[in-house]
């Protein structure tokens, strides 16, 4: 047996003297079950479960963001690249361009 387990095993006995008294004994089962999975997880190299939906939930919206800007992106350079006029741009353009000569004239 290594120290770190040993060890362990000390502060394992040392938090069921201390609070023997606390814990429900489903709530105690339920947390010996899971300390169980994480431990066998972990000796076999395995992350826990918890671990990789939490991963996934993490970075599932941040892909699909960083997809949607790129496809932003894109759009904007191919609408810029064609060229084409319209009527409401057009009208925009010239709103634009007379408050410029607006203000110039103010000065």
């Amino acid at each position: 047996m290594n120290a770190g387990v040993k060890k362990d095993t000390e502060i394992d006995d040392l938090l069921r003297r201390a609070l023997a008294d606390d814990l429900p004994a489903d709530v105690a089962s339920g947390m010996r079950d899971r300390i169980g999975r994480f431990r066998a997880a972990t000796t076999t190299g395995e992350a826990p479960e918890a671990g990789r939906s939490t991963a996934r939930a993490w970075l599932f919206p941040r892909t699909v963001w960083a997809a949607l800007s790129i496809l932003m992106l894109i759009a904007g350079i191919l609408l810029q690249g064609a060229r084409s006029r319209s009527a409401l741009a057009d009208r925009i353009s010239a709103i634009k361009t007379q408050y410029a000569s607006l203000e110039t004239t103010r000065r």
